[in-house]
């Protein structure tokens, strides 16, 4: 077995034998990452001594908390040192602290993202059993017969405890239901029972819910649930498993000890193990991040997730960003908001990180903020807590037909007096589903007396989408055809040349530059 040589420097890890092997970083003493070095480096061929090399830099997500100096250490599954050395990453007479606002300390997770894990913080974990009882008990009652799946399974059969650099909780259930859409409508049942006991409930697919729970000093972890059902001879799980499975495997449940309490399970929980984490289950891997073969992906995508289009594109990128200082500033076209629609309501569609809400908020501007992805706001809304300013926020998806229509006629009847939405380079970053979306919302809304306000990057040409892509250009054309078919008088259009502070996100590379365009739509 080749000997892994591991070199360390304030610019990263170079990495010589056994790149496949998961290995460990910590900085004084606290673990900060893992990863593999074939996954995440650069091969270098023939390096040093002849012997191939992978030049691993530092994380892009750990590079703004690297002032100071740390003893860096790598270390094997086993916790065999690899390589230990004082690196001094900065002038700075400090020592590295990969921390949150709070002071609480954060781990980069296997899918690239900043996470508290139960390692660093072990008081959540009272307040996530508790709810994870409380949730077990609700679906029990409506027939549902849950279990601990995914990573809380694989940590209560191997361990009998939290996986350390986990940080939710899992549930499944195989529900008795035969078609897709039955799945969905018991879901959005559950959804709804799950609100009405007082849950904080957020959907992320058609049979995927996400609960949130806060421990007693606030911090906010999810419990996910996954929904399931039998598909012949397959069962076709939510995360995703689509494959030829023996029913006696799920029912009738056993039972698993987790953290001194006993759960459900399913009844042969090896065997659902080895499709979720593959037949290595039983050896501890934090790089491990669930790789779904395609067909199982593509199944359950056309039934479940065709209502999530980009969202996880969108989380990774705020999470990438929650722990940046955003912008005080407003965009431009907020302000032309606020000076011609003084004293009204304003929505903010595709709110993002939450300045313009802010703004309109601190104008006394009522305000209400929508976004697929509600990973990033948090700053702006302790801002807005702290000074009294009429804020709220809600995670709202245009891909869903339900949540265009309800959300339409809840704000409708709800806002009283003069309303304007503002769509901030939303029909950039939804594909047409979601553009049908806002007209629809927007038309309720807005109807008797009401403006939309739109600015996008318009071409007469659009770049190809790639699937990749956040944003990307339309054609203004377009948008007039929308508006008018969902009954709005286009009153206004401009272009204007963004600057730098106008161009959201991963524009940079484009050429040409982008256009931007200006569109007012009103309902009478």
């Amino acid at each position: 077995m080749d000997e892994v040589i591991i070199r360390l420097d304030k610019d990263g890890l170079t990495v010589s034998g056994r790149p496949d092997q998961a290995l460990d970083v910590l900085f004084d003493e606290r673990r900060v990452w893992s990863f593999r070095a074939d996954q995440v480096g650069t091969l270098r061929p023939g390096g040093r001594k002849g012997r191939d090399e992978w030049a691993v830099p530092w994380p892009d997500q750990l590079r703004r908390f690297l002032h100071g100096s740390a003893e860096v250490t790598v270390r094997d599954p086993g916790r065999t040192v690899l390589a230990q050395e004082e690196i001094r990453f900065t002038s700075a007479d400090t020592r590295v602290r990969v921390q949150d606002r709070e002071g609480r300390l954060l781990v980069l997770d296997s899918k690239g993202r900043l996470s508290l894990p139960f390692e660093a913080d072990t008081e959540s974990t009272t307040a996530l059993l508790d709810a994870t009882h409380t949730v077990l008990d609700l679906l029990e009652s409506r027939g549902l017969e849950g279990f601990l799946a995914y990573g809380t399974l694989l940590g209560a059969v191997r361990e009998g405890q939290f996986i350390g650099h986990d940080n939710d909780v899992d549930l499944g259930y195989v529900s008795s239901k035969t078609q897709p859409v039955e799945v969905v409508l018991e879901s959005i049942r559950l959804e709804r029972a799950l609100v009405r006991a007082g849950m904080h409930v957020e959907r992320y697919s058609g049979a995927g819910l996400k609960v949130f729970v806060e421990d007693a000093v606030g911090v906010r972890r999810g419990l996910d649930i996954f929904g399931g059902f039998w598909h012949g001879d397959r069962l076709a799980f939510l995360g995703e498993i689509y494959t030829p499975f023996e029913r006696e495997w799920i029912t009738p449940r056993s039972t698993v000890t987790l953290a001194g309490h006993e759960f459900p399970a399913p009844a042969a929980p090896e065997r659902l193990l080895e499709q979720m984490y593959g037949p290595g289950w039983r050896v501890p891997d934090p790089t491990f991040a669930f790789d779904p073969e395609t067909t199982a992906r593509d199944v359950l995508g056309r039934w479940f997730r065709g209502v999530r289009e980009g969202r996880n594109r969108w989380d990774r990128w705020y999470f990438s960003i929650r722990n940046d200082r955003p912008y005080l500033k407003p965009h431009h076209i907020a302000r032309l908001v606020h000076r011609a629609e003084r004293g009204a309501t304003i929505i903010d569609v595709g709110c993002g990180r939450g300045q313009d809400v802010s703004f309109f908020a601190s104008e006394r501007h009522p305000t209400i903020g929508l976004d697929y992805s509600l990973k990033a706001i948090d700053h702006h809304l302790e801002r807005a807590a702290v000074h009294g300013w009429p804020l709220t926020v809600h995670t709202v998806n245009f891909l869903e037909l339900r949540h265009s229509l309800s959300w339409g006629a809840r704000l409708a009847r709800e806002i009283e007096g003069p309303r304007a939405v503002l769509a901030r380079h939303f029909v950039n970053a939804t594909p047409n589903r979601g553009r049908e979306g806002l007209f629809r919302f927007s038309s309720m809304v807005l109807r008797g007396g009401g403006r939309l306000y739109l600015e996008f990057f318009d071409s007469d040409d659009p770049r190809q989408y790639d699937r990749e892509d956040l944003v990307w250009e339309v054609d203004h054309r377009d948008i007039v055809a929308l508006a008018e078919r969902y009954g709005g008088t286009v009153e206004d259009i401009s272009w204007f040349d963004p600057n730098w502070f106008e161009l959201p996100w991963l524009t940079g590379g484009w050429d040409p530059k982008p256009r931007g365009c200006r569109m007012t739509v009103s309902w009478r």
